[in-house]
């Protein structure tokens, strides 16, 4: 049967303690995961520094084997900064990952919403302190503003390769351009181009505003979702079902939404059992939603 709806995919961040990129798209593929997301980082998977036999590897496993990739910028790249060098290095390697997607034929192309670093000169050792010179609020705003300018360029860059942007909820990280999912979903708003959505990552919904606000205020604009647990208000990225992370409140959206699911999770001791023990506990939500929700014919346990 040809299921429809989500697709569960493995992440090489959580499986990079024991395999590369080609190993772990092998793992995927042997396990029966619908794919894979490469996390493009320095390790394993640096746009600049991929081989070609790299990408016709995994090119031949995805056309023999029938699974999909999705690619995840891991922080590098930042629409926020101001600094013409930094911009100009960011739009090359945004360039690079729309190359590499179209050769995966990757949907989706993950990014982060961006930093504003000029906060950092008005701290010492993390810590702000007062000035007249110079207006926070002024300065996050023009950071969020200049962010949605960037990342709209990059849309119509992805946009010729048939890829979607989808910025990740990062209320977590320190000066972010979108420190709220309200945020988040205005700045998605203003950029306004169809090839722009939001990654919905779990974890750091729980550290937000919490699970169900964050989603209430993003749900129209997910394309992507990062599946992982948390305890803290901190992001521990556990295995599934093994933090306070409320899956079942969203598993009627997770049964029906066309978007791949991913399992980024850390557990660096033993990675290729809490991937699939993490799969196992989400499918068992899913199928416990409530039939309405389910995509008709999808009959997955």
């Amino acid at each position: 049967m040809t299921v429809t709806g989500p697709r569960i995919y493995a992440c090489t961040w959580s499986l990079l303690p024991v395999m590369g990129p080609v190993d772990a798209a092998r793992f995927a593929a042997r396990h029966g995961f619908q794919g894979l997301e490469l996390n493009c980082e320095p390790l394993d998977f640096c746009p600049s520094l991929v081989s070609e036999a790299t990408l016709r590897e995994l090119i031949a496993i995805r056309d023999g084997e029938g699974i999909g990739f999705a690619l995840h910028d891991d922080s590098t790249v930042n629409p926020a900064t101001r600094l013409p060098e930094e911009q100009a290095a960011d739009d090359e390697k945004i360039r690079r990952l729309v190359e590499i997607g179209a050769k995966l034929s990757s949907p989706v192309l993950a990014i982060h919403p961006g930093v504003v670093r000029e906060l950092d000169g008005l701290e010492r050792h993390g810590t702000p302190f007062v000035t007249k010179r110079h207006d926070r609020e002024d300065l996050a705003r023009r950071g969020w503003h200049l962010a949605v300018e960037r990342i709209g360029a990059w849309a119509d860059m992805a946009a010729s390769a048939g890829l979607t942007l989808v910025v990740e909820n990062e209320v977590h990280t320190r000066h972010t351009t979108a420190p709220t999912a309200e945020a988040l979903a205005a700045m998605v708003e203003a950029i306004g181009r169809r090839n722009v959505r939001v990654n919905f990552d779990t974890g750091h919904a729980f550290i937000g505003a919490g699970l169900a606000a964050e989603f209430a205020a993003l749900e129209r604009h997910i394309g992507h979702v990062h599946l992982n647990d948390n305890a803290r208000k901190v992001s521990d990225h556990l295995p599934l079902g093994t933090g306070q992370v409320d899956f079942p409140s969203i598993a009627g959206f997770l049964a029906r939404v066309d978007a791949a699911l991913v399992i980024e999770i850390f557990s660096p001791d033993r990675p290729e059992a809490a991937m699939l023990e993490s799969r196992k506990y989400i499918l068992g939500v899913i199928a416990a939603a409530p039939a309405s929700s389910r995509i008709p014919g999808d009959t997955r346990t």
